[in-house]
């Protein structure tokens, strides 16, 4: 896939990935109105962790896995052996989800009690019964997950990139219905029809693919395969999931609100990643497979070095911006309802510091990428293992003298170990890319980033949208109008200093707005 070809689909992706933010944000503002960072809120968001740790052991590791021994049958094998591949995978590893889920369901008063033991009375019983919901529903994303890998490695992006979308107005719509009749638990009933639909939206999709897709149980060479690669990933989620349940532990001793403040900021210090970072990440690892497939390692390490650099052209400003914007942002977008100002100020706080390790998470989620498309799931694992670890520690050292910072602070402190530490492994391992193209790109992006952080906060403090003007709509335009001048203001500045990904973006608009013309 050249160059061209990565920024047009990233865009595709990245583009469908704001529809769905969108409504991302629509659903955070209706769980803010009705339930604020409070206790039913921080129950929810526990009972919802919960299961995610099965997500992390068994779900992701599964579809990471499959994908690229999926896109090398596609490519050598016949489509009854690729078929009987995808049939086995999705059997065997939902049925074992579902299976485990349903199993847990009698434990779910032990768990809440060691993800949050400073649950107790009204909270604690709220966040058992959501668990017990979550628990057997937790298989519906990771079918939505492994659908999304098959629609991928056939270079379809438009429909898996449409799921997120669908899934978020299930939710809202539903929350909107039930919340004032059913409270907390409207949250539970939203959130597993949001997974349904996300699922059922793919399916004509699949379909198309000529996929004959059955209910299979065997133990072929494909699913060995697969099921190989996802053990030391399993190993690597029990890791990452032990040190979000200690960071839930050790939130839930901290003041009420901690851990809803913590997620909130951690939900808006996600949007670059979930929305660019994805994307990349999406485009890139089938093309990274199938170029491991034939050991174009050359090719390899341009793509993966293309991708870098997109991650660092649009997470830099986001950082720059979310810095600068933390408390207003916050108040925007929650400071309405049950959610007070002192709530806007825990989650901005935790906002601010959060955001410096946003190009850090988003470097460790592409060095994951590139050996993972390579079958070599072990370095990936041992660097994961070893910055969760480092992790707990630092959040046990920190969270007494800072709060809730402290634990911000340790998540960005090793994300960038492990940036840095994986960007070193994959030069060494997979190929020993120019470091030097990486760095001269990088200036240049921190330049526009800085350029741009200059209108950011004059127009911010001068307009009075850092203090806030009193008035939602008067914040609201004023957060639109800076916002935009900052992205202006961000482009003019790298196309003045010539970083090739806004001249790469410019003439994919030349090009596009040419076909329309000729047309």
């Amino acid at each position: 896939m050249s160059k061209r070809n990565i920024a047009r689909a990233t865009t595709i992706v990245t583009l469908l990935g704001i529809v769905a933010k969108i409504m991302g944000f629509v659903r955070e503002q209706l769980i803010a109105w009705f339930f604020g960072a409070t206790g039913p809120t921080d129950a929810y968001m526990v009972a919802l962790a919960i299961p995610t740790v099965l997500s992390g052991l068994i779900s992701d590791p599964i579809c990471t896995s499959f994908l690229p021994v999926f896109t090398t049958y596609l490519n050598q094998k016949d489509r009854k052996d690729t078929s009987k591949l995808a049939s086995s995978v999705i059997t065997l590893s939902v049925g074992a989800f579902l299976l485990i889920g349903i199993m847990a369901i009698p434990f779910a008063p032990n768990l809440v009690s060691l993800f949050a033991p400073g649950f107790s009375g009204e909270i604690f019983d709220i966040s058992v019964t959501l668990t017990r919901i979550f628990f057997p529903a937790f298989a519906l994303p990771l079918l939505a997950a492994l659908f999304k890998a098959i629609l991928n490695s056939h270079k379809e992006f438009t429909i898996p990139g449409l799921g997120p979308f669908v899934q978020n107005v299930a939710i809202v719509v539903l929350v909107a219905l039930l919340a004032p009749n059913f409270g907390v638990l409207a949250l539970g009933i939203a959130t597993m029809a949001g997974y349904l639909a996300h699922v059922l939206i793919q399916v004509p999709a699949v379909r198309r693919t000529g996929l004959d897709l059955k209910p299979r149980i065997a133990f072929d060479e494909g699913t060995k395969t697969v099921l190989k690669l996802a053990i030391p990933m399993v190993l690597g989620g029990l890791a990452g999931q032990t040190c979000a349940m200690i960071e839930k532990n050790l939130a839930s001793r901290l003041p009420s609100g901690s851990i809803s403040a913590l997620g909130f900021a951690n939900r808006l210090r996600s949007l670059p990643t979930d929305l660019f970072i994805v994307a990349v990440a999406t485009v890139i690892y089938p093309s990274l497979s199938e170029m491991w497939a034939r050991r174009d390692k050359s090719g390899m390490g341009d793509i993966w070095l293309t991708g870098v650099e997109y991650a660092i052209f649009l997470c830099v400003p986001s950082t720059v911006g979310f810095i600068i914007l933390a408390q207003p942002l916050v108040r925007l977008v929650f400071e309405r309802g049950a959610f007070t100002p002192e709530a806007t100020m825990l989650t901005a706080s935790a906002l601010s510091v959060y955001s410096i390790g946003i190009v850090a998470n988003a470097i460790s989620r592409l060095v994951k990428t590139g050996f993972y498309s390579t079958q070599d799931t072990w370095k990936p694992v041992i660097l994961t293992t070893v910055t969760s670890v480092l992790n707990i520690g630092l959040a046990v050292i920190l969270v007494e003298p800072l709060g809730h910072l402290g634990l911000a602070l340790a998540n960005v402190l090793s994300f960038w170990v492990s940036a840095i530490v994986g960007v070193w492994m994959y030069r060494k391992y997979i190929y020993e890319f120019p470091l030097r193209k990486l760095l001269g790109s990088a200036l240049k992006i921190l330049a526009s980033s800085l350029l741009m952080a200059v209108f950011t906060w004059t127009a911010a403090h001068h307009s009075g949208f850092l203090a806030g003007t009193g008035s939602f709509k008067s914040d609201l335009l004023l957060g639109l109008l800076i916002i935009g001048g900052s992205v202006i203001v961000y482009l003019a500045s790298a196309l003045l200093l010539k970083c090739e990904e806004i001249v790469l973006i410019k003439s994919l608009l030349k090009e596009k707005i040419k076909k329309g013309e000729d047309i």
